[in-house]
């Protein structure tokens, strides 16, 4: 990937995209992919800003479940799809035990439970796309309070859990690595990045 800047004066693009953060990047990686002409000009250095203090995570759109944002949820778990197939050694499958509670109906078992099949239903299909098998996303399970405290024994001073459901989200190992990757990837379609360029 070379910075050309005459490259940047001399040609007309279709698109100009400010920011080489991991949005502008997918962009430029997008458009680039589909035949367009794309220049990408970054402030100071690609993947430095809100990229690099990212979670990590692709989230799956769980989040959008409890507001039945149902389009939602499939967009972002179409997208985490996406990103694993594009970048397996990148990302990976990585448990988190929600707890449960005995006192709410809305953070119960049984919500939980119907929570989670509902989510695998808006969600089918996608896993089937991924060919390794060591990155398709396992299904969740319920566990009982013992089974909880055994991986986080601090929760035993809360006499209102009852138990925990393990979900699944994916965690690339290097955000500011994949950001790079889709940038490397525009330039060598056709498309023109620079850093350090207003």
């Amino acid at each position: 990937m070379k910075r050309d800047l005459n490259q940047l004066q001399n040609r007309t693009f279709n698109l100009l995209v400010v920011g080489g953060g991991i949005t502008g990047a997918c962009i430029a990686h997008d458009a680039a992919l589909r035949g367009l002409s794309v220049a990408l000009v970054e402030r100071q250095d690609f993947g430095m800003s809100t990229s690099a203090a990212s979670s990590k995570l692709l989230h799956g759109g769980i989040r959008y479940l409890q507001k039945l944002q149902v389009n939602k949820v499939r967009e972002s778990a179409r997208e985490r799809t996406y990103f694993q197939i594009i970048a397996p050694h990148i990302t990976s499958n990585i448990p988190f035990m929600v707890p449960t509670e005995k006192s709410s109906f809305m953070k119960g078992k049984l919500a939980m439970v119907a929570g989670m099949s509902m989510y695998r239903l808006i969600c089918s299909g996608l896993n089937q796309l991924i060919t390794d098998p060591s990155k398709k996303i396992p299904f969740g399970k319920l566990h009982s309070k013992e089974e909880l405290l055994k991986h986080i024994p601090l929760l035993s001073r809360l006499d209102t859990i009852n138990g925990a459901h393990t979900l699944y989200e994916t965690h690339m190992y290097n955000s500011e690595r994949m950001t790079l990757a889709f940038l490397k990837t525009a330039a060598a379609n056709g498309g023109v990045v620079a850093n350090h360029t207003e």
